[in-house]
């Protein structure tokens, strides 16, 4: 693993850690192509957005404290299972293939 995508990884696990700090519905995280993607794709799954019946990410442009692009979806756990069936796409580009998964339990301490 490279220098760089260690400074990534740290980011996002930081990112993620916070997230789940701010919001106390946030069930999982999942990393889009944490291995190849040039910015940070993150969905986040939460009963308390409204259903969409698709995954709209949202761009948010680097800045001192995270210095990557980034583009986040929030889906309720109901679109999570229909997304995971291939009911619901995920955005152009984006792949589960090799994707990560965050809980609460694995990043709280």
């Amino acid at each position: 693993m490279s220098q760089n995508h260690k400074a990534l990884e740290s980011v996002v696990e930081k990112l993620i850690q916070e997230h789940f700090d701010l919001d106390e519905s946030l069930e999982k995280v999942i990393w889009i192509n944490p291995d190849i993607a040039p910015e940070i794709r993150l969905i986040q799954i939460t009963a308390d957005t409204l259903p969409t019946g698709d995954v709209l990410s949202f761009y948010f442009p680097p800045s001192k404290e995270i210095p990557y692009p980034m583009l986040i979806a929030q889906v309720t756990p109901e679109e999570w299972q229909k997304v995971l069936q291939d009911e619901i796409p995920l955005p152009e580009a984006w792949s589960l293939e090799n994707h990560k998964e965050y809980s609460r339990e694995m990043v709280t301490v």
